[in-house]
């Protein structure tokens, strides 16, 4: 298991970053509902494969579109909130590197959002998009969305610690504590974790500002993006969107953090 994968894994089972994704909803930006748009079945309702679903945001979003829908994730306190946050649904335990569970062509559309992919490295990205594309239909769509390495904040170091205004005083008093404990927490991972990063190549494994620099990411560029989904299987070039669901080329700006993407497995 690569390092970043155990750094990631304790900081989403830790219980901020549940409360955290417990209180997540709706669309993430305008990128994410365009590419959800284009993707879904275009007659009547389709079979959905939701991975790394989180607290469940993408459910509430997608089960409109899904005649049979099913959402995964690698850590068993994420699935368990799932659950708990959507008793009606289907959750697994499961690693989108192995879908074994699932029979080849099972789903017509295959979401992973939120930069999910990039909480592996190389070799298991690669893996994510050949079960991706095992497990989709002729035809289906594959959406995810991944971190731009090329995105100003990676060398700029973006905190995304936020201090929420309550008129309550005691609960301003523990926010302020956790702001206070999250900044220094973050300090001391950033001068831990940030000698692990790797910038060497085209893709890079890097220290993301979120959850107090608790996570590390791979980020990559559009063009190796292409390349690894043509290898995987998928037609391309498949479409990249920004934030705000415009097309994107071979470049993409610095402005960008991450970008979305919507690749269609060939039909018959």
């Amino acid at each position: 298991m690569h390092i970043m994968e155990s750094i990631n894994r304790r900081t989403w089972s830790n219980s901020w970053a549940l409360r955290d994704y417990r209180r997540s909803s709706g669309y993430l930006n305008e990128g994410e509902r365009a590419a959800f748009a284009i993707a879904a079945p275009q007659v009547g309702k389709g079979r959905i494969l939701d991975i790394g679903v989180g607290g469940g945001r993408t459910a509430q979003l997608l089960r409109d579109f899904a005649s049979d829908y099913i959402g995964v994730d690698y850590t068993p306190e994420m699935v368990e909130l799932c659950r708990k946050n959507h008793p009606d649904l289907r959750f697994e335990h499961m690693d989108a590197r192995d879908l074994s569970p699932f029979r080849d062509a099972s789903f017509d559309m295959v979401v992973f959002s939120y930069n999910g992919i990039d909480s592996v490295d190389a070799s298991g990205r690669l893996a994510i998009l050949r079960e991706a594309a095992r497990v989709l239909s002729s035809g289906g769509a594959f959406v995810f969305s991944t971190f731009h390495r090329g995105w100003r904040g990676f060398d700029h170091h973006v905190d995304y610690r936020r201090l929420e205004w309550t008129s309550n005083p005691v609960r301003l008093g523990l926010r302020t504590l956790r702001y206070v404990e999250g900044r220094i927490s973050g300090t001391l991972r950033q001068r831990r974790l940030r000698p692990l990063e790797e910038r060497d190549g085209e893709h890079a494994i890097l220290l993301h500002g979120a959850h107090d620099f608790g996570v590390m990411v791979y980020a990559t560029t559009p063009p190796q993006v292409q390349s690894q989904l043509a290898d995987a299987g998928f037609a391309t070039p498949a479409l990249l969107l920004d934030l705000e669901g415009k097309p994107i080329g071979a470049t993409a700006s610095a402005e960008h953090e991450y970008f979305h993407v919507v690749a269609h497995k060939p039909g018959v």
